[in-house]
């Protein structure tokens, strides 16, 4: 017997992810392998801290500083896939039961209000990152604006991902 399962906000909304643009599995292959290589660069960091702090008893506390300011980064391409395949939370349980114009309508306005709120949080992160981008971190000297640029990249990307959504909309 086959057990029921919750379907996912891309299923429900399969028909647009049938009708992915070129560009839209491009730039997805891209964030994917970018995050990908990310997540195997900060395990290996950790990986290698860790060996070096139970095994030989000499830690590398310069890893924590390379991986603390990375996460932010890893963050940001696990969302912008999110927003990519279009898992993120949104108005799916509206628009599944709509038709026509007002699904369109609807799945629009949904898109510009979310381009809205990224341009106001990316406003919000440079001015963050003016104030205290020039910072350093102790042992390495990295600047916090390493981390602190992650977030304008979530806005970019998502900004990116919600611009396609409506591209790909007006196609339907």
């Amino acid at each position: 017997m086959k057990e029921a399962t919750a379907p996912t906000p891309s299923e429900i909304l399969s028909e647009e992810i049938t009708r992915r643009s070129r560009l839209r599995i491009k730039f997805e292959w891209l964030v994917e392998t970018a995050a990908i290589a990310l997540l195997a660069f900060l395990v290996g960091l950790v990986l290698a801290n860790s060996l070096g702090r139970y095994l030989f008893a000499k830690p590398l506390p310069w890893t924590e500083e390379v991986v603390t300011a990375l996460l932010m980064w890893l963050g940001a391409l696990g969302i912008t896939i999110g927003a990519l395949k279009n898992e993120l939370i949104s108005c799916a349980i509206w628009t599944r039961h709509l038709t026509g114009i007002s699904r369109y309508t609807l799945a629009i306005i949904q898109a510009v209000f979310s381009i809205a709120v990224v341009i106001a949080v990316g406003v919000l992160a440079w001015r963050y990152l003016g104030i205290f981008g020039n910072d350093r971190t102790p042992i390495l000297g990295i600047s916090k604006g390493v981390a602190i640029s992650g977030i304008l990249a979530t806005c970019v990307g998502l900004g990116i991902a919600f611009a396609l959504n409506i591209i790909e909309e007006r196609k339907n």
